[in-house]
């Protein structure tokens, strides 16, 4: 029996696990946020993207040096940010309204909690091993950061820190904004569903492929009794061999346990693709994100 629910299926990303090392920082080491002359980060940001470098240039405050950070955004703009450390806690400047903040602790620990010196922000950690996905890179062991603004009501952003490499992700309201990206662009080709492989250019391959996803989803999940309503959502694994080797779940609803079982089952079955590839065709895992809306 089909699923006489309404069930709204939405491919929000496919996220590459690239090989080589390079890409996704796996070597980094040291403070959460390094400030060190010479660094240079590619990070993406809503729908624009910008590379950060640190020169060497500092300005004085207070009898305090602040390195300074330029922001050069593929738009043309540029900013520019200013920071220092002290006893390995981290201090923003903020020229307009001469003022400094501290934006990291030393040692942080789950609870730690702080504001900004105008009190309008307030931040507290939340996690010394989370983990983020970016459409490169699959990130763990990460510091996490939430913060709100007295000004931007019913807003929440999550900070996303790794060690030697400083901010790695930025949510906004549990969605992703800003996330860096690999130092070298890698060529890649996302998996693909048998049957697929001849359909036109790499746009039309992937929408084949996620026609057969959808249509393998509806041809089989069939319905739980339950009145629950609202979003579940997966990340579907697919390994180097082009099979589904892991389900889980990365957001559910209240009462929800049947659903996922469900949808768990449904996407584990799906069948074996043709796996994702990068550089000289050597065979990558992916990651599928797929929410499913009853």
């Amino acid at each position: 029996m089909k699923c006489p629910l309404s069930i709204s299926i939405f491919f929000l990303s496919i996220i590459h696990l690239f090989g080589q090392e390079s890409n996704c920082f796996e070597n980094a080491s040291g403070a959460y946020w390094p400030m060190e002359v010479g660094l240079k980060k590619n990070l993406s940001y809503g729908n624009n993207s910008y590379v950060s470098t640190f020169a060497g240039d500092s300005v004085e405050f207070e009898g305090k040096y602040f390195l300074v950070e330029t922001q050069s955004y593929s738009n043309g703009d540029v900013k520019t940010k200013y920071w220092r450390t002290e006893d390995e806690a981290v201090f923003s400047l903020n020229q307009e309204k001469n003022r400094q903040s501290m934006e990291l602790p030393s040692n942080p620990e789950v609870g730690t909690k702080w504001k900004s010196s105008d009190q309008v922000w307030s931040y507290e950690v939340v996690s010394l091993t989370s983990t983020y996905s970016t459409p490169f890179c699959e990130f763990s062991d990460l510091l996490e950061v939430k913060t709100e603004s007295s000004e931007r009501e019913g807003t929440v952003y999550n900070l996303y820190y790794k060690k030697g490499l400083g901010m790695i992700g930025l949510n906004v309201n549990g969605q992703p904004f800003s996330y860096i990206k690999p130092n070298r662009k890698p060529n890649e080709r996302g998996f693909i569903a048998f049957g697929c492989e001849d359909s036109g250019t790499s746009q039309e391959i992937e929408k084949c492929t996620y026609a057969k996803i959808s249509q393998h989803i509806s041809e089989n999940l069939k319905a739980p009794k339950s009145e629950t309503k609202g979003r579940i959502l997966l990340n579907v694994r697919i390994d180097e061999n082009g099979d589904v080797s892991n389900v889980e779940v990365l957001e559910t609803v209240e009462n929800g346990e049947a659903l996922e079982v469900e949808a768990i089952r449904v996407m584990s079955s799906l069948p074996k693709f043709i796996p994702a590839q990068v550089d000289d065709n050597q065979p990558i895992a992916t990651n599928l994100k797929v929410p499913f809306r009853f």
